[in-house]
């Protein structure tokens, strides 16, 4: 029989410039826990991650604007941006704080979260933070340059290609979805690397007190990143992941991340 709290259900949040699209599972009255994707993917990249942390927490994942099923912003693309209308959106409706977990481009938006809103973040968990070296900030916004539109279809073989990269061992239908959703989001896709390049994430790091809990997978390009993130955030700590997990671990490994979570959370609730 299936358990109430572990069916995941969808609806759209206002803000001033749209709508939010995301997916819910969990008890309404349980501690709200909110979750943001990496690019260019959607919440439903924590599909899979979600009901395995039902049972403790009201779960929520977040479509980023622009992204899967949420409307774009008017104006220039930002992490700001994005966290602003999450944190329009995500409060309004919601009215209490959350737990805040982000991986990667997510991970950056929860970053300015807790900076822009510290009243609204109880605690931090980052996988795949963006405190990036020089070199990954020259890098990566040509990583996810606009692939223009082949009549023969090559375009799609590109963006595969690019995607498959990111995991050559993950399963067929998770390229795919990633290579659609890509797609979907358009110019989105290298302006939101942009945005994070442009994130001063070193400061707003440094001025953040709330709980954060910092890992990444051992094959993830941003790993070399959780150290340096922990010793500027004054309450980090550090924790592992499996070695052969990547960019996909919310999907290949939720048990690995669901533990991980879980504890981190919980112990932050029962102190605060």
């Amino acid at each position: 029989m299936t358990n109430s709290a572990d069916v995941i259900r969808r609806g759209y949040l206002d803000h001033a410039a749209g709508q939010l699209h995301y997916h819910y599972c969990g008890r309404a009255a349980s501690p709200l826990l909110l979750l943001l994707h990496q690019t260019p993917s959607s919440s439903a990249m924590y599909l899979r991650l979600m009901p395995l942390l039902s049972q403790q927490f009201f779960v929520v994942a977040v479509d980023t604007p622009g992204f899967g099923n949420s409307d774009r912003l008017p104006g220039a693309v930002s992490i700001a941006a994005f966290a602003d209308a999450i944190y329009q959106s995500v409060s309004a409706h919601f009215d209490r704080p959350a737990l805040v977990f982000g991986h990667h481009t997510g991970a950056a938006i929860a970053v300015q979260l807790a900076f822009d809103h510290p009243e609204f973040v109880r605690a931090l968990a980052l996988s795949g933070p963006t405190l990036l070296t020089d070199a990954q900030k020259q890098a990566l916004p040509s990583a996810a340059g606009t692939v223009p539109v082949d009549p023969e279809g090559a375009h799609w073989q590109v963006m595969w290609q690019r995607l498959r990269a990111k995991d050559p061992e993950a399963e067929l239908a998770l390229s795919q979805r990633e290579t659609l959703l890509a797609f979907a989001c358009g110019e989105y896709y290298q302006a939101s690397y942009r945005a994070v390049v442009e994130q001063d994430v070193a400061t707003q790091l440094a001025a953040i007190d709330c709980p954060a809990l910092v890992f990444a997978g051992g094959r993830d390009l941003l790993r070399s990143a959780v150290a340096p993130t922990v010793r500027l955030l004054q309450r980090g700590m550090a924790a592992a992941l499996p070695e052969e997990a990547g960019t996909y671990v919310c999907e290949r490994q939720p048990a690995a991340v669901a533990d991980l979570l879980r504890r981190f959370f919980l112990e932050v609730v029962e102190t605060d």
